[in-house]
């Protein structure tokens, strides 16, 4: 049977339709915005020819052309199309831009549950290899023959997969999560593990959580113990948290985590504005 594919997705955002479309868009809004050419305003334009007429007569006594007003005149309609064009293009950027977190504060519950089922595919086959070839190290491996070898291989590859999903996980709460709890929330591995208070994880398993380097043995410890998981919202983690931590009064400075996660309200239309 071919295994399930269970790498995390280059671009997470890009499952989300919403999202990638809204993304494409400023990208590419962007671009025609940075390859338009300085341009002035129409009121400079026509304030340019106008002060061009006085300084000639003011340096060289050269009378107001008879035709100013016209020249004037033409000099604002000229400009009017490209400064329109920029105005129109500065407009689109920054409202793409205002209703981006908005896209991805709806959209992010789709990511991470797929991460979740990675996730979960990835513990799965970690358990057969376990039933299969036992608690595998560099060593036991070679004695454990070719299928030995071949499966702690496999373990290794899975620990590089359980990273990219991991780095992806945290990609998305960083777009809808406050970063000062989610460092204190990631410190202690509430988004790896369940019950880590009151339950603490072994010292080389927090060691890793801390900041070390996932292995093999990291790997099979999330499979066995039961209590890796992948939140699939800002809400759901600091649930976890909150639920663990003996509170006080929700404002009275013990508890970080009391304070619920919302969805980020869509932005009002743009309004007129100048560049």
């Amino acid at each position: 049977m071919p295994r399930r594919k269970t790498s995390a997705p280059a671009s997470v955002w890009g499952s989300v339709p919403e999202v990638a479309q809204a993304e494409e868009l400023l990208k590419t809004t962007e671009a025609r915005l940075s390859a338009l050419p300085p341009t002035p305003s129409p009121e400079e334009a026509r304030q340019a020819v106008i002060d061009a007429a006085v300084e000639a007569m003011r340096t060289d006594g050269a009378p107001i052309p008879g035709d100013i007003g016209e020249r004037a005149s033409a000099a604002y309609t000229e400009a009017l199309a490209p400064y329109a064009e920029r105005l129109a293009l500065h407009t689109a950027v920054n409202a793409l831009r205002r209703r981006m977190p908005f896209l991805k504060s709806r959209g992010s519950r789709t990511i991470l549950a797929a991460l979740a089922a990675q996730l979960d595919d990835v513990l799965s086959e970690v358990r057969t290899i376990i039933e299969r070839s036992g608690h595998l190290d560099g060593d036991s491996a070679i004695e454990a023959g070719d299928q030995g070898i071949a499966d702690y291989k496999r373990l290794r590859e899975l620990v590089g997969t359980v990273d990219e999903i991991r780095r992806a996980q945290r990609s998305v709460y960083a777009e809808t999560g406050d970063m000062g709890v989610l460092a204190s929330l990631y410190r202690e591995g509430h988004d790896q593990f369940r019950g880590v208070r009151s339950e603490p994880l072994p010292a080389d398993v927090m060691a890793v959580v801390k900041g070390g380097r996932r292995d093999v043995r990291f790997l099979l410890y999330m499979a066995e113990s039961g209590r890796a998981w992948l939140p699939v919202d800002v809400e759901e983690l600091t649930d976890e948290a909150r639920d663990a931590e003996d509170v006080g009064s929700p404002d009275d400075g013990r508890n970080p985590f009391w304070q619920r996660e919302t969805t980020v309200p869509e932005p009002s239309a743009p309004r007129r504005s100048r560049i």
